[in-house]
């Protein structure tokens, strides 16, 4: 399944999963980040594919 074209400038949030701080972001930047470091713990967090799958659809099924 791919990610969705249509979020590609919405801002999608997702939390950290060490401190579940939560992280807006673009659907274009998600879409090609790997891994990010976490603005609140500053654990660097991995981004898979599976994960952001899961994220795109947890944002359009809140819509």
């Amino acid at each position: 399944m791919p990610l969705s074209d249509e979020l590609r400038d919405v801002a999608i949030e997702f939390h950290c999963p060490v401190c579940s701080y939560p992280t807006v972001r673009k659907g274009s930047w998600l879409r090609t980040v790997g891994s990010f470091k976490c603005e609140s713990c500053e654990t660097k967090v991995r981004i898979g594919y599976e994960d952001k799958l899961a994220i795109f659809e947890r944002h359009l099924r809140k819509r």
